[in-house]
């Protein structure tokens, strides 16, 4: 741990050498406006140089590499933020910092206080906050349940794989969605307990679920009696989004959470508690890096990272972010129907960056799965928010024969595995037909667990 702080030393003193700070033309307008804003300001020493020396170490261990990773970016967060939260503190700002981007939330920042942060040699961009959309679903219903496996893990050959022995045992997998009704009968018995939940919003002490949206995505990869892909992987959750939009806030607090756990009340750290994957069903419009730092260390830390790629329609190059993410490792995921046709909703790629995505599609129209209006309640929605927790029981089911595996090994099994068989809309994304594969509708095709793990 000397080394790597030394070396962090000198990274962090080189990087505050540069250039001004970035500041947005929305965010000047907004101060003129309101007279005050609310901002984060992200400091030059980035991150990136802890990943680089923590992706060039050996570890005999995931715990020792988790341990390491989590110290290594707090130390970088703390040392490079003493200087700016110093000189916050000598002002009347409420401040929250960020170890896992490096950044400082500050609230109620007038004109004056906005130009001396933006001054400031460790500076490097000062951006107004803002809330990330939940993807919400289409066509909700409150229904019955009465299948004995739901058509989603039918299709995808989930109980073939079960029949072999595999259901997910000793896989720990999480969301970050708008919470989970943990009392539910499908998915009580799953529950890590502790280090098993965060909830940045209202700091509740269990998991619960104001929405139903979370409930629903987290029985489609772990739920039980045929709800759930993985229906003996254990589950933790963070409510990064309280109903309809998720604050960059919580989006980053969660992210800490699962790079790093804590006890429900941000206590006591256990870093090796951190889950093999994150299911997120959630994204802005295409072409934004808020979250790469977060993917990032998510990456180094052997966490996969599985993304909805949103609900904008078969446009070319509708795809969200952070689905799109042109530099992390990142599972992008489209939605398709129980009759293998392309969702009508299920954006396409390809990225701003002219990467392919999503890099596989799953079941997302009419899918049953819990909800959060009692213990015994379900409801079938509809989105790439429903397709995405099916990738994430695959991966789930992956890594439970294949412990070892990382993202590369990860996704070769889940890519090669997919089916051909969603039904061709006729159409060509970023020069690719759709009967061609990987292409900008499905990726590599239809998620098969059978296929993945024949």
């Amino acid at each position: 741990m000397l080394k790597v702080a030394l070396v962090l030393a000198v990274a962090i003193a080189v990087q505050v050498i540069a250039a001004p700070a970035h500041i947005s033309p929305s965010l000047k307008q907004s101060l003129k406006t309101k007279g005050s804003v609310n901002v984060f300001v992200t400091l030059k020493a980035r991150p990136s140089i802890v990943l680089s020396r923590i992706n060039s170490l050996s570890f005999a261990t995931r715990e020792q590499r988790l341990i390491t990773l989590g110290a290594s970016l707090k130390q970088h967060a703390a040392a490079s933020q003493e200087s700016i939260l110093e000189f916050l503190a000598t002002k009347q700002v409420t401040v929250q910092t960020f170890w896992i981007s490096n950044q400082v939330s500050v609230k109620n920042v007038d004109a004056e206080l906005l130009a001396s942060l933006v001054a400031r040699p460790d500076v490097l961009e000062v951006f107004e906050e803002f809330s990330v959309p939940l993807e919400q679903p289409v066509d909700p219903k409150i229904v019955q349940k009465i299948a004995e496996n739901e058509w989603g893990v039918k299709i995808i050959g989930a109980p073939e794989v079960w029949a072999k022995g595999n259901t997910g045992k000793g896989v720990h997998v999480a969301n970050i969605d708008t919470g989970v009704r943990y009392t539910h009968q499908d998915l009580k018995d799953n529950f890590a307990g502790d280090y098993g939940w965060f909830d940045p919003y209202f700091g509740t002490a269990t998991p619960d679920d104001r929405s139903g949206h979370g409930t629903h995505t987290m029985g489609t990869t772990v739920g039980k009696n045929g709800i759930g892909v993985a229906p003996d992987a254990t589950w933790a959750a963070c409510r990064g989004c309280a109903t309809s939009s998720c604050s960059l806030a919580a989006l980053l607090s969660c992210g800490e959470f699962m790079t790093c756990p804590t006890l429900a009340d941000g206590s006591n750290a256990d870093c090796t508690k951190a889950p093999r994957l994150v299911s997120n069903s959630w994204g802005g419009s295409g072409g934004q890096s808020f979250y790469d730092d977060i993917v990032a260390a998510w990456d180094a830390a052997g966490i996969i990272p599985i993304f909805s790629n949103g609900n904008s329609g078969s446009r070319c190059s509708s795809v969200g972010s952070p689905a799109d993410s042109g530099e992390t490792k990142v599972i992008g995921v489209g939605s398709t129907t129980e009759d293998e046709e392309l969702s009508y909703f299920s954006s396409v790629g390809p990225s701003v960056y002219g990467q392919i995505k999503p890099q596989i599609g799953a079941p997302g129209s009419d899918v049953r799965s819990a909800y959060n209006t009692n213990d015994a309640s379900y409801a079938t929605l509809s989105g790439t928010s429903m397709a995405s927790p099916h990738v994430a029981g695959v991966v789930a089911l992956i890594l439970s024969a294949h412990p070892d595996h990382d993202f590369a090994q990860v996704t070769e099994l889940l890519y090669s595995g997919a089916t051909h068989t969603v039904a061709s809309t006729g159409g060509s994304c970023g020069g690719i037909p759709d009967t061609e594969y990987p292409n900008n509708y499905v990726g590599y095709g239809r998620l098969s667990a059978i296929g993945s793990l024949p």
